[in-house]
């Protein structure tokens, strides 16, 4: 599993590559906050799409005055934004609040009985499906050190109509610390587009909610 030994990326941990509006006034408009993936980006700003949950319709925003680095171009990250329409979830061009990197990683598909897989719980808020990718908003223990942090489909049950699907968290004994925000995107299209799969069950070592299973259907 040593491909899979990686410093998780905390919300409090990145630096926002988009500063707040510095125009001096206060804004009380409703901003938007959504995981994107970076389409493309250059002289002609930058162009991000997302659905919102499930399979919803695309989304498209366009945000001409923002560039980013190219190395995001096909990542998901966290944007923050105002749809200048004011309308939410539609086509639209954006005033670009803050945009920060999300872990972002594609599902492994492993025998989940030969990995210590909830060797350390997450306190987790959210998990939702937008599309291909499996999103989740959590807290996790703040270490510097590399761990363990994926999501695994059970090899086992790749066949199934339902394959297992875990979340992976193991700190490697990392001393307990405290509590950063952390976003994840990822890619399950490797068992959700195979025939035969009608959906896919979630396991999450969870401290905060008493549900530990989560299933999304076709």
């Amino acid at each position: 599993m040593t491909r899979f030994l990686s410093l998780i990326l905390s919300l409090a941990a990145l630096s926002s590559l988009l500063s707040c509006s510095d125009d001096g006034e206060y804004n009380n408009e409703a901003f938007l906050s959504d995981i994107v993936t970076v389409e493309s980006s250059g002289d002609e700003g930058s162009r991000f799409t997302f659905r919102r949950y499930d399979d919803s319709p695309l989304v498209t925003l366009t945000a001409p005055q923002l560039r980013v680095d190219d190395k995001y171009v096909g990542k998901r990250m966290l944007l923050r934004y105002y749809p200048e329409s004011g309308k939410p979830y539609t086509d639209d061009i954006i005033r670009p609040i803050a945009i920060s990197p999300v872990n972002c990683d594609t599902a492994v598909i492993r025998p989940v009985e030969r990995y210590d897989w909830d060797a350390d719980a997450v306190f987790l808020n959210s998990i939702w499906r937008s599309g291909n990718y499996i999103n989740v908003h959590l807290r996790a223990v703040y270490s510097d050190k590399p761990r363990y942090f994926s999501l695994m489909v059970d090899s086992l049950t790749l066949t199934d109509a339902v394959p297992q699907v875990y979340l992976v968290h193991n700190t490697l004994g990392a001393p307990d610390s405290y509590m950063r925000e952390v976003y994840a995107s990822f890619d399950i299209t490797n068992v959700w587009s195979r025939n035969g799969c009608d959906g896919i069950e979630i396991h999450v070592n969870d401290s905060n909610l008493k549900k530990d299973i989560y299933t999304f259907n076709k």
